[in-house]
Order: structure tokens, then sequence, then C-alpha cells
């Protein structure tokens, strides 16, 4: 009987990774031409239905400590772990911040380095900063991004002693910063480093925004749409308060794109949007919206009122969830590919 149990057991376990695979390549590859977009989807829910219970259990276990040979198994299958971590991103809505950081941990643990980086950048921008303070995931990721990796938004979710281990990578990352005109992802990376080492009081990354502020091209998409942001993450009160000059002054506004699908942007827009995220009483401005004359006239007469003001940023990661650096996550995700594919990590990650 207990063969029989284990060999049930076996081939169940088998059973889930095998259909992942198979979600996993139709989602990548999409629908073929030979069958219809219902039984398409058909397909993808049928799967999705007889998984996520499965799933769903033996994630669970992580709550209690228990890391069964199945979900070491998921955690460790390059075509599961996308929805492990959905399943796990639902899961902690329901567990307070130490749990999380128990299970993030134990999950962490069990993966190999090929898969860290996927999970920790899927949960970076929203769990709170301390479920990343365990010790092994935090020397994981000093080891990284000082071994090469591109940094981007995992600067913030470092301790003090880890950004401290970091500083010369980052100001090494930041001095290859070219002003493209265009959307370069390797400057999206280096203008974080910057972002990262101001926010730190780093002189010279200062600098660099200050710079990037007063010589921004209005025919540069990236200019338009990431020195703002990134100045204001910073913090830092001199940068902000140019930000509150481009508001009142630069009233010009640009259109990219063909048609009446083109996109507007001003910098105006984008310097008032950051602002309402880092001053405290400044009126609420909305990103992807237009900035319409009423917001622009509390916006103007909210500056005018408020010579003095106060600069109040909790978690500088709002501004990957609240402005056009949210950019800077598929850029994360292609470079983290890139380096999976090229190098292969042998599977089978210790708790």
């Amino acid at each position: 009987m207990a063969l029989l149990a284990a060999a049930v057991s076996g081939g169940a376990d088998t059973s889930v990774v095998r259909d992942l695979g198979d979600l996993y390549k139709i989602q990548r590859e999409g629908r073929p031409e030979s069958i219809s977009l219902e039984e398409y989807w058909a397909r993808r829910e049928k799967i999705k239905a007889r998984v996520t219970p499965i799933v769903q259990g033996e994630l669970a276990k992580l709550k209690d400590g228990e890391l069964t040979p199945l979900a070491r198994e998921l955690l460790n299958d390059p075509e599961s772990i996308d929805f492990c971590a959905g399943v796990l991103r639902s899961q902690f809505q329901a567990y307070p911040n130490d749990t999380q950081t128990n299970v993030l941990e134990k999950a962490f643990a069990a993966m190999p380095d090929s898969l860290r980086g996927r999970v920790i950048l899927e949960f970076s921008h929203d769990l709170p900063k301390e479920s990343f303070s365990g010790n092994e995931m935090q020397q994981w990721l000093v080891e990284t991004i000082n071994g090469g990796l591109p940094a981007g938004a995992l600067y913030f979710i470092l301790t003090d002693e880890s950004s401290q281990a970091v500083t010369q990578t980052a100001i090494a990352n930041m001095k290859r910063f070219a002003h493209p005109g265009g959307h370069d992802e390797r400057s999206l990376f280096s203008l974080a480093s910057a972002v990262f080492l101001a926010s730190k009081g780093n002189g010279d990354a200062v600098k660099l925004l200050e710079k990037l502020l007063d010589q921004r091209n209005a025919n540069s998409i990236f200019d338009l749409r990431y020195i703002i942001p990134a100045a204001a993450m910073s913090g830092n009160e001199g940068l902000i308060k140019k930000l509150l000059t481009i508001v009142t002054t630069d009233q010009r506004v640009f259109s990219f794109g063909p048609g009446d699908g083109h996109e507007k942007i001003s910098f105006a827009h984008t310097a008032a949007l950051a602002c309402s995220l880092v001053i405290e009483g400044f009126p609420a401005v909305k990103s992807f919206r237009r900035y319409d004359d009423e917001t622009k006239e509390k916006v103007l007469q909210w500056i005018e009122s408020n010579p003095a003001y106060a600069i109040r940023l909790e978690d500088p990661r709002i501004f990957f969830k609240e402005t056009r650096l949210q950019a800077i996550f598929p850029a994360m995700a292609r470079t983290l590919e890139a380096k999976t594919n090229r190098v292969q990590t042998p599977l089978g990650g210790q708790p």
C-alpha cells in the first residue's frame, strides 16, 4: 500500500508540473491558427482549474515552515515558477507582514539562482520592504548586483547594510549613463542608479539629475517620461524645487504617435504628478490622463499659496506604480530572461 501511495503521489506531482509546462507553452506561443479563440481560452482555463487547487495547497504549507517535495519541484521549474509566484501573491494578501517574510524566505531558499531574480522582481514593487530583509535574500541581492545584474528597482528593497555594500557598483553604473535620443534600457538602469545614490545623499548623483533636468530635451521620449520622476524619487529638496519651477513655467505639450491615437506629454504634467507623490498636501495628479485646465489651476494655486512645504516620501517604490518609471520592470524582466538563457544554473536549491 505504501508503494502504491508513493507511486500515485509521484504520478500526481509529475502531472502538475507537466500541466504547468503545457500552460507555459500555450501562454508563451499564443493561439495557433488551427484553433478558435474560444478553444484557446478554454484550454488555458481547463489547465488552470486542474492545477490551481493543488499548487495552492502545496505552497500554503510554506506558512507552517513545510516545504513538500512537490513544492520544491514547482519552485525549481522554470515553466512553473511564474504561476507559483501568482499563487503566492494571492496568498500573501491574507498573511501578516512577518508571515510574508517567512514564506518568501522559505520559497527563495528552495529556488535555484536562475529563478530567484524573477520571483524577487515579481514582488519587489508591492510587498513591504521588510519582506526582503532575510539574510540569504539580501546576500544574494548584493552578490548579484555586484556581479553585474542591473539593480534597477531592486535597489529600493535593500537594507541599509546592503545598500552600502553595492554603492561602488551603483556609482560605476551611474557613470555609464548616456543621454539617449530615445528609449534606452541601459540608460534607464543607470538612471535608477543615480536615483538610488541621490537618495543616499551622493553629491555626484544629485548633480547628474540636476543636469538632466536643466538640459531636458523635448524631442526625447526618455526625457519626457523618466527624467522628472527620477529626480523626484530621489527625495532631494533642491531637485524637487526645480520640479516646481517646471510645473509653473514649462507648459509645452508634445504629441507622439500616429493619428488620433497619439500620446500627449508635457513636462509640466509630468512634474506635477511627481510633486504630488512627494510633497505633502499637493493636489492629486494622475498619470496617463489628460492634464486638464481644472487640475492645472488647482496645482498652480496650491504652489502660489504654499511657498513652504514638507517633503514626504515614505516609500520611493510608489514611483514604479504611479509614473512611467514602471517601464523598468519589463526592462529588468527581459534582462533576467536573457541572463537565465545564457547561463543555465543547476536546479535544486536548499531550504
